[in-house]
């Protein structure tokens, strides 16, 4: 009789409904969580999460926010472009001033995801010892 009884009441209407509420509550708790982590987030910094459980995920958010912002220069200086630091621009990878803002443009790349050593103009990772970079040419610190 057990078998029977669930079986009826997986094809109930009103338990697949209850089920249906079920996923959605749990999936709104999940967006409040993250709202919760997020508003965090943005009104702290690492130094505020010092010592909090939050502390190491702070560390790592700006560790990845700092790999992002490295990957899209990264993807840019790849088709030969950059863009403008101070108002967004984009340029060709060579310019030396934005044609936008007129602001001075800076090596593109100081230094790679993780501490590699990298390209300051197109941002390849290089070994110790290259002389120029085996992408654009460029001659290497």
């Amino acid at each position: 009789m057990g078998m029977f009884d669930r079986k009826t009441q997986q094809e109930n209407p009103e338990v697949a409904e209850c089920d249906r509420q079920l996923a959605s509550l749990a999936s709104k708790q999940q967006e409040i969580y993250l709202n919760i982590g997020r508003v965090y987030a943005e009104k702290n910094t690492v130094e505020d999460a010092k010592g909090t459980p939050y502390g190491e995920y702070m560390e790592e958010l700006v560790r990845v926010a700092q790999d992002t912002e490295f990957y899209g220069k990264r993807r840019l200086a790849v088709q030969g472009l950059r863009k403008c630091e101070k108002c967004g621009n984009i340029l060709v990878l060579d310019s030396a001033f934005c044609n936008k803002c007129g602001e001075k443009l800076v090596p593109l790349f100081q230094g790679g995801a993780s501490g590699q050593k990298v390209c300051s103009k197109c941002g390849t990772p290089y070994q110790e010892g290259t002389v120029f970079c085996t992408s654009c040419g460029n001659k290497l610190d």
